[in-house]
């Protein structure tokens, strides 16, 4: 037995043995299988299986056949397609559900989190202060040189000055305190913002004579024109791109590969580049038609203010070796919690160097996103857009209102992303413009206590991510993790979205909170449908592909405080298992160490992957 599921074969002595508590050693004939009935390559059984089909939301047994779901049912409406090499795949209680679908993530820059020190704070990192920070990167210096060499540089990511003793971004200063002879660049945990030493500044060209760049911030220290070393949007983004200008096309490869192997290991059978670069999507395509390939499908959505001719070019609903191009994404504006979202009213409590009338700003303008949302409805291409702040969504709005009354909006399945501050009256506005919501109530775990005491305040926190008001509207609507700001964790996605309890234990708005299976359905079936996937993903019936997570336990009969507390025992992609509890990391780029033993697979490192992420 292994991670418990016990893989057996079925002959011809004991079909009378096939019961609701014994199926491990159960063998029957083919000529047992009912006429008519096909038999199935593999059946699972023993368990809580949940379906997301309102029709028949539970079973007792699933059959699948060429990779696909054959039958789900009770065990005796399963048994007729029980053959000679029908394997058995035995739940022993635990709970199989459908394959997780990302319906926002950047799997490949989950891989930069596989290649950077953790700077995340607890509960997924030590990274509470400047000074773990430095101790963090100093250690991993220490521990990586060949990694550090192959990049000249020293990446980190997840710090959150919310979370921070200082409750401030770090220096330049400090991160010279680190290293000042090789960039050290070190990534905000909402992957908007970062701060750079010295030597990153100056491989970035970012000087007292650089001006500031549209849609983004450089900081300078107080009183001068002199960088700081706090990047935010536009210029983080540029800097990031040119201090990691040395990693040569097989380090983004592995870093893809990595990030794909890291979303398997919380489920996802179906992984998303949100925001993807045309060299990354090249990656991708190059990595799936390569002996390895990928283990799950990754759909990608190209950044549309940069390449249209790619994207339009490269648009499918068909995977090509497990990836396509799913549409193009655009982003109006930046980080709720990092105060780069654009708002329609000041910020509540801003950091001190803002003045109190602080909205934020747009990373596009108007004008660019008027024709980018026009573009995609003229050439019927998805759009998945970025916005947090109440203005952004407003001009989004706007955008779609324009572009569906010139083109039309007949299933089009425009999807915000985030909407982290909505207005209750945009949330009619969406309904009425049939643009999908992709929620993140997250959130409410990492940040819902920022949110109450600094960005929006008391009253308006509690209506972050408001899932509520969607299902009050008869809406769908799915959620994700945007990884890398978070670990892809499922079971966080999960516990966050039903509880909404903040780090601090409070409840950031109880009246959006949801019961477990409208959670796991905007994470499976919700999902699928916002991908145009819903034929074949997102729930367990005859037909679709055989998809499948396996729990430890049944996420509806847990007490729902305790559903971060679940794991996943395996995921399975089209009836192949692709990760189990007790698998070795297969690629070279791991999750780094930040405690624990010296050798990169040493069994802190198998610990932390493979049994619980989160503590």
């Amino acid at each position: 037995m292994e991670t418990g599921l016990c893989l057996t074969r079925i002959n011809r002595v004991a079909v009378a043995a096939l019961t609701a508590t014994s199926f491990a050693v159960s063998l029957l004939t083919a000529s047992t299988v009912a006429l008519g009935a096909e038999p199935a390559d593999t059946l699972y059984r023993g368990g809580t299986i949940l379906t997301m089909n309102d029709a028949q939301p539970r079973a007792e047994a699933l059959a699948v056949k060429d990779g696909r779901i054959l039958a789900v049912g009770t065990e005796s409406e399963i048994q007729p397609y029980i053959g000679a090499q029908t394997q058995v795949r035995e739940l022993n209680g635990q709970a199989l559900i459908p394959g997780f679908v990302d319906a926002h993530g950047h799997v490949a820059a989950v891989g930069l989190q596989a290649l950077a020190a953790n700077l995340l704070p607890p509960p997924d990192g030590d990274g509470n202060s400047i000074e773990a920070l430095q101790s963090v990167l100093r250690q991993y210096a220490s521990e990586y040189e060949a990694r550090i060499n192959r990049v000249n540089a020293i990446i980190g990511f997840g710090y959150d000055d919310s979370q921070l003793k200082e409750q401030r971004h770090p220096t330049r200063q400090e991160l010279d305190a680190v290293r000042d002879d090789i960039p050290v660049y070190i990534v905000h945990q909402s992957g908007h913002l970062a701060v750079a030493n010295t030597k990153a500044l100056e491989v970035a060209g970012i000087t007292d004579q650089t001006e500031e760049m549209p849609g983004g911030v450089i900081r300078r220290e107080a009183g001068t024109q002199v960088p700081n070393g706090v990047l935010e949007e536009t210029p983080h983004f540029v800097a990031l791109q040119k201090v990691l200008g040395n990693l040569d096309a097989d380090g983004a490869k592995e870093m893809i590969r990595a990030g794909s192997k890291l979303v398997t290991t919380y489920g996802y059978t179906t992984a998303q580049e949100g925001r993807a670069t045309t060299g990354q999507v090249r990656s991708m395509q190059a990595l799936a038609a390569s002996d390895e390939g990928f283990d799950i499908d990754i759909v990608a959505y190209p950044d549309i203010l940069v390449d249209r001719s790619f994207i339009a070019e490269q648009v499918s609903r068909e995977y090509r070796n497990r990836v396509r191009v799913g549409g193009a994404k655009l982003t109006i504006d930046g980080s709720p919690q990092g105060f780069t979202a654009w708002r329609d009213r000041p910020y509540y409590a801003p950091p001190s160097q803002l003045r109190r009338d602080y909205v934020g700003y747009p990373a596009a303008s108007p004008d660019q996103v008027f024709e980018a949302v026009n573009w995609a409805f003229a050439n019927d291409i998805q759009l998945l857009t970025h916005s947090n702040g109440e203005a952004a969504t407003d001009l989004l709005l706007a955008a779609i209102g324009t572009a569906a009354a010139e083109h039309g909006n007949d299933d089009r399945r425009a999807v915000l992303i985030h909407g982290q501050f909505l207005r209750e009256d945009q949330v009619d506005a969406i309904k009425r413009l049939k643009l999908f919501p992709s929620l993140f109530p997250m959130h409410t775990f990492y940040w819902g206590d920022w949110h109450r005491e600094r960005t929006v305040g008391p009253e308006l926190a509690d209506n972050i991510s408001p899932t509520g008001w969607v299902l009050d509207r008869g809406m769908r609507f799915s959620t994700h993790h945007d990884a890398p700001v978070a670990f892809p964790d499922s079971m966080r996605v999960l516990d966050a979205t039903v509880t909404r309890r903040s780090r601090s234990g409070d409840i950031i708005g109880p009246a959006h909170r949801v019961d477990v299976m409208t959670a796991l359905k905007a994470m499976t079936l919700w999902p699928a449908w916002q991908h145009f996937e819903e034929n074949d993903k997102g729930s367990l019936e005859p037909g679709k592909l055989a998809d499948l997570v396996v729990l430890s336990a049944d996420p509806t009969a847990v007490d729902p405080e305790t559903l971060d507390q679940l794991t996943v025992v395996m995921t399975i992609k089209e009836d192949q298992v692709i990760y189990q509890t007790d698998d070795q990391p297969s690629t070279s780029l791991l999750w780094p160490r930040h405690l624990g033993d010296s050798a990169p697979d040493g069994p802190y490192w198998r610990q932390q992957l493979h049994s619980d992420h989160r503590h």
